[in-house]
């Protein structure tokens, strides 16, 4: 039976290799993450606001006042939901992307 190394006691080949691990485990603790129950939660209210952000922008008159601070409350509710699926894409997308360079060292 082998033994698991915790990754920081890992020899790396040099420093660049130890930041693509990392980033490889961060895109994998992302991915794990949005398979979970929380992740799938999150992930899901963001796109609900996504979805009741363009809902009402698209009744409402950008022409009134009253409407346009409705509009920008809307936008910014959108831009968290955006940002927080972004990030984890990123997370996931850098994390492949430093598997690959990994590879390369092998």
């Amino acid at each position: 039976m082998s033994e698991t190394v915790p990754y920081h006691n890992l020899e790396f080949v040099n420093d660049a290799e130890r930041e693509f691990f990392e980033e490889a485990r961060l895109g994998v603790e992302a991915s794990n993450f949005l398979l979970s129950e929380l992740g799938r939660y999150l992930h899901g209210r963001a796109k609900i606001e996504l979805d009741e952000a363009r809902d009402a922008i698209l009744e409402l008159n950008a022409y009134d006042f009253k409407d346009r601070m409705e509009i920008a409350r809307h936008q910014k509710n959108a831009a968290c939901g955006q940002a927080f699926m972004r990030w984890l894409v990123d997370l996931i997308q850098n994390g492949k992307a430093a598997e690959q360079q990994l590879s390369e060292y092998e």
